[in-house]
């Protein structure tokens, strides 16, 4: 008898443990890196966090960012993959304030971005980026990186023309 008593508190213990488990990796309490826009010379890259507690989450997350000048285009980018719980995460960079179009660059989960490299060396068109994560599944990836905003193509502005004077002979 008392080893069924043990049994039926065992799993008890065993409920109330995965119950808080599986309330523990819920989605409810994470926050983006970036929550919203962005102004700077380097635009910080990284999962999400648990807001009581700092770990990473798997919210889906996009931000605008933008270099503060419109001179300067983004580029240079890093990215580093902590770890890979989900293979289904994706990072892309959109040229321009919005996710329209094919990506500038994406980056699956696990794959580095090293300085230098031919994915590192992605330009923007416009002083606007949009970088946006995404995953299909629930396992929590951690990454981090940067892009940033170098001096690059000026702003384009229409050509001067001027009318060439009339001589009457």
């Amino acid at each position: 008898m008392n080893w069924l008593y043990f049994s039926e508190d065992m799993g008890w213990k065993l409920a109330a443990f995965l119950l808080i488990v599986s309330i523990r990796y819920t989605n409810a309490d994470c926050t983006c890196y970036e929550p919203g826009n962005y102004t700077g010379r380097s635009a910080p890259i990284s999962n999400s966090f648990d807001n009581s507690d700092f770990s990473s989450c798997y919210t889906p997350c996009s931000y605008v960012a933008y270099s503060g000048d419109d001179t300067r285009r983004w580029g240079g980018l890093t990215i580093n993959w902590g770890s890979v719980e989900d293979n289904s995460g994706v990072l892309q960079i959109f040229d321009g304030a919005g996710i329209t179009g094919n990506p500038l660059i994406q980056v699956s989960a696990g794959t580095n971005v090293i300085s230098g490299s031919t994915k590192s060396l992605v330009k923007s068109s416009q002083p606007r980026i949009t970088i946006k994560y995404t995953q299909m599944g629930t396992g929590a990836n951690v990454y981090y990186g940067v892009i940033k905003a170098t001096p690059g193509l000026q702003a384009s502005t229409p050509p001067i023309t001027t009318i060439a004077p009339t001589t009457n002979t």
